[in-house]
């Protein structure tokens, strides 16, 4: 499973709702978190569309806090902090991002049941980010200068992000 990176259509597409949560589903989220910990470099969060399934669903591994969200909305933001981001999709390449401290999100996990999580600090900045993700909204588009992104050695900003900015 390889991660799609910025320029590719998919990743601006609206995801669907998940309907069923059968095997093949199952069998996704599996692979998700290998890609992710498999990834160069590593990630925290990856979402269905950025390995080319435009589904609403994304994985997270903080530590030793991981999980499935399914159809994830969000119910309530508060506060408000910056924190510098960075995305699979977009690899060696990251700004500062305006997010919630707080966010109250209701969705579908593994198992089919409803939950409600009440989520702060990192945790809710990678939910915000990749729930994003299934809305085909990227980090890079609450960037507005050029020059606030860092992009570490080896890496460079894709050719499609630096055209966004000659307009």
């Amino acid at each position: 499973m390889k991660v799609i990176t910025y320029g590719n259509p998919v990743l601006r597409k609206k995801a669907k709702k998940v309907k069923n949560i059968d095997k093949e589903i199952v069998s996704l989220t599996k692979k998700m978190f290998e890609t992710m910990r498999t990834n160069e470099p590593q990630g925290v969060g990856l979402a269905a569309p950025q390995v080319g399934i435009p589904i609403a669903l994304f994985v997270y591994e903080l530590d030793d806090d991981k999980g499935v969200v399914i159809n994830p909305e969000i119910l309530e933001r508060k506060g408000k902090e910056t924190g510098e981001e960075g995305c699979l999709s977009v690899p060696g390449v990251f700004a500062p991002v305006d997010r919630a401290e707080e966010v109250v999100v209701r969705a579908i996990n593994l198992k089919g049941k409803r939950i409600v999580l009440k989520i702060k600090g990192f945790k809710a900045r990678v939910f915000q980010h990749e729930i994003d993700h299934l809305n085909g909204i990227l980090f890079t588009d609450y960037v507005n200068e050029i020059d606030k992104f860092e992009v570490e050695e080896g890496y460079e900003l894709p050719d499609k992000l630096i055209e966004r900015f000659k307009k």
